[in-house]
């Protein structure tokens, strides 16, 4: 694909030997996180310094308490705001967060709290943002609060399902915020996504199923999530990242 700008290609990295992987196959940002079963929750503080002092590339953390909803308490909020505290204090280029209330809107307030706690780090709500009502509304929400990007399906399953709702936010965001589209991007339909966007930044895992070593010797469980069990998760695979690196976007 011969085109007039450079794809920036984030990697959502839910392993510190993810992170490695991707920045070595040539990730331009990496989206680290912890609990890929879970749909990405906050990694822990050793994680985030640890990978901090391996990754030169910008780096931006997940800032999400726990599994379910976006609607959160007090309590979950401060916790959110010290996360963000303590990657600042780490030097780590964004967070990623997202916040809504019972009706399925963008909750502004908080949003506005926490682009205020993150300062001078980017913002990016996450796709939170695919379950509020109304997504053009959300979008000028999200542009008033100051957040920098939205990560987005287009309100769908996947980007490619979203893709006509992708393009029509790109065209109302007018450069105001930036749209990454994320959900479902591999190497077979990013050509598409492309073409029919012309997106800058794309999101992805690229992962790959790995195996444990560990020879089982019961039928114990503490994890079941589809394809994820206790001797099976997913890392990044270098190959995906590298042949995405490579698209003459």
């Amino acid at each position: 694909m011969a085109n007039s700008y450079r794809l920036l290609i984030e990697v959502a990295a839910f392993t510190p030997n993810a992170a490695l992987a991707a920045l070595k196959a040539g990730a331009d940002r990496i989206e680290l996180c912890s609990g890929y079963a879970e749909g990405g929750l906050s990694p822990s503080a050793a994680t985030i310094m640890w990978v901090r002092e391996k990754v030169a590339v910008p780096l931006h953390v997940m800032i999400r308490p726990r599994i379910g909803d976006f609607v959160y308490n007090e309590v979950e909020k401060e916790i959110m705001l010290r996360d963000i505290q303590f990657c600042k204090s780490y030097r780590i280029d964004g967070v990623v967060a997202g916040a809504l209330i019972e009706e399925g809107d963008i909750d502004q307030d908080f949003t506005m709290k926490i682009v205020k706690a993150a300062y001078p780090m980017s913002v990016t709500f996450h796709r939170a943002f695919d379950l509020c009502r109304d997504l053009p509304a959300a979008l000028e929400i999200l542009i008033k609060c100051g957040v920098h990007r939205v990560l987005t399906s287009g309100g769908e399953a996947n980007c490619i399902a979203g893709l006509q709702t992708i393009y029509g936010l790109l065209k109302q965001a007018s450069g105001r915020i930036i749209i990454l589209p994320g959900g479902g991007i591999n190497l077979e339909n990013v050509a598409e996504i492309i073409k029919l966007t012309g997106i800058s930044e794309i999101h992805l895992s690229g992962k790959i199923l790995v195996q444990s070593k560990l020879k089982k010797q019961s039928n114990v469980s503490f994890t079941s999530t589809g394809e994820v069990d206790d001797y099976h998760w997913f890392e990044c695979d270098p190959r995906v990242i590298s042949a995405m690196a490579k698209l003459d976007s």
